[in-house]
């Protein structure tokens, strides 16, 4: 009795863990597509996030649409603002030095988070869904009905978003551009609308997973710090720019995460995910499925 008691916390813990672990992908995965295609490191990522998260909230609480069409209304807004911090923050600075984008995505991020508290009050919120107190069971393990949702949505994103890069003119063009953005130019390739889609897909990512992980946690205006460091570890785990990285990635930290937490400590869990950077940095600093740079 106490072994098959063992193995169902251990599934448990897998469980949750592999649900965590597709949020951290769908934040990494817009983090990463914006390094591979355009090499821009964004800090401000996290606080599309939070943005997601809140404009759901305040789209379903205001205005009494159902939890669905308000987790799709805020993905499209938040793609928008994307390509609107695009226009004003980025590709402004397109041909300046790496560091000087750098620093202006840094900039941006506070001006979100310290706007975000101005505007919708630092106080804890929660979104309401109709999915968060219905229980999946999957033999002796249980599963809300929202991280069932979590799963299944990324799952879906991820196997459109690699069709769309692999098979669409679009997606063709952001490949072209991730290679050689001068050569991609010369041939003809809109590079100035190359940033735009990027910057549509990576913050309707970002905002989509606000949007879904908002009714499993509290949500505040700083949640965006706690995004972008969990999108980072990932990146840097899968390797700088590799969407299967970011997939394989972000699972793998959700599930060591879970596992760490309920066998050793929470605390434990917290500091997990920095061991782990300093461990692939050490062993393999391309990532796990990073190519190298010629030098």
């Amino acid at each position: 009795m106490s072994g098959h008691m063992d193995f169902v916390v251990l599934g448990q813990q897998i469980v949750n863990g592999l649900v965590n672990g597709m949020a951290y992908v769908l934040i990494a995965t817009g983090l990463t597509l914006i390094f591979g295609v355009l090499r821009i490191v964004n800090f401000a990522h996290g606080e599309f996030y939070m943005l997601g998260a809140f404009i759901t909230y305040y789209i379903i609480t205001l205005m009494g649409v159902d939890y669905i069409w308000a987790a799709a209304i805020a993905t499209v807004v938040v793609a928008g603002l994307g390509i609107l911090a695009n226009v004003l923050f980025f590709w402004p600075l397109r041909k300046e030095h790496e560091f000087t984008i750098l620093l202006s995505s840094l900039g941006l991020a506070l001006l979100l988070t310290n706007g975000g508290e101005v505007i919708f009050g630092a106080d804890p919120k929660y979104i309401p869904s109709p999915f968060s107190e219905e229980i999946v069971e999957l033999g002796d393990i249980f599963v809300t009905q929202q991280r069932v949702l979590v799963f299944g949505v990324g799952v879906v994103v991820l196997v459109a978003l690699y069709y769309f890069i692999k098979n669409s003119t679009m997606g063709k063009m952001m490949r072209a551009t991730a290679q050689n953005p001068e050569g991609a130019a010369l041939t003809g390739i809109n590079i100035r609308k190359v940033h735009a889609v990027t910057f549509l897909l990576a913050c309707g990512l970002a905002a989509l997973a606000g949007a879904l992980v908002g009714p499993t946690a509290m949500i505040f205006p700083t949640v965006g710090s706690w995004a972008v460091l969990k999108g980072f570890i990932v990146v840097i785990m899968g390797g700088l720019g590799s969407i299967p990285g970011a997939l394989v990635g972000g699972l793998l930290l959700g599930v060591i995460e879970s596992l760490g937490g309920g066998y050793i400590s929470l605390g434990f869990a917290e500091a997990i995910g920095y061991a782990i950077i300093i461990v692939v940095l050490l062993w393999r600093p391309q990532g796990l499925f990073g190519v190298a740079r010629k030098a």
